[in-house]
């Protein structure tokens, strides 16, 4: 049987996203894994937040990003028009610039990785849109919780922090443990941007699914 196509990876070369499919209804098109399908079923406003997410950002990005891509400056704000450059982008993102250098992540990878740092459980079979659904929801229950989450965030982070300044303290040899530690973890993904993406691509998404499906339901009664 041959292998599924990637989808995610054909648009990230430069192919066209693909047409939505005549038998697939627009709640259907925002259901899938296929990023390019899912954004193809995004109005220009939906897209709007995504956009100024990757144009915007204000620290160290790829050598040639969306805002610096013919598709972008040609494109008039049309953001359909550079569907592929969007997903590109969140791909490289989420990737390592060596363990991934041949093949950026799927976009699926990208938020299961982002699961996993929250500790979301998923599996194999856990699409997409459930992945996303449950980051949002785990942010919705963080914001409830208060200063409580904020001060685990916090006393982690500066246990991460510690970990490094030991390093630094432990003579020549733990500063170029240190120094390639740094390295590494600049040369992964980003997280925060990442996070960011998938976060807009969520709450529009469901925002937008709702309401396909009550016009289906409409339709039907």
């Amino acid at each position: 049987m041959p292998e599924p196509l990637d989808l995610d990876a054909l648009v990230a070369q430069g192919a066209a996203p693909p047409p939505p499919s005549p038998i697939m209804s627009r709640a259907e098109r925002l259901e899938s894994d296929d990023l390019s399908v899912v954004l193809g079923a995004f109005g220009r406003s939906d897209l709007d937040p995504l956009v100024k997410i990757l144009v915007e950002k204000d620290f160290i990005t790829k050598s040639k990003p969306l805002k610096d891509s013919d598709a972008y400056k040609t494109g008039g704000g049309d953001h359909h028009r550079y569907i592929p450059q969007i997903v590109e982008e969140i791909r490289w993102w989420g990737s390592h610039d060596l363990k991934d250098a041949n093949e950026p992540r799927s976009y699926r990878a990208v938020v299961a990785e982002l699961c996993e740092k929250a500790e979301i459980e998923v599996t194999e079979t856990t699409s997409v849109f459930d992945m996303e659904r449950l980051m949002v929801k785990k942010r919705v229950d963080a914001g409830e919780m208060g200063s409580s989450t904020l001060g685990t965030v916090a006393k982690a982070a500066a246990g991460f922090g510690l970990l490094r300044a030991i390093g630094v303290v432990t003579g020549p040899v733990g500063i170029g443990l240190t120094a390639a530690w740094t390295l590494w973890d600049m040369m992964g993904p980003n997280h925060k941007m990442t996070g960011q993406c998938v976060m807009a691509i969520a709450e529009a998404r469901m925002r937008l699914w709702c309401a396909a499906m009550a016009d289906e339901m409409e339709v039907v009664g």
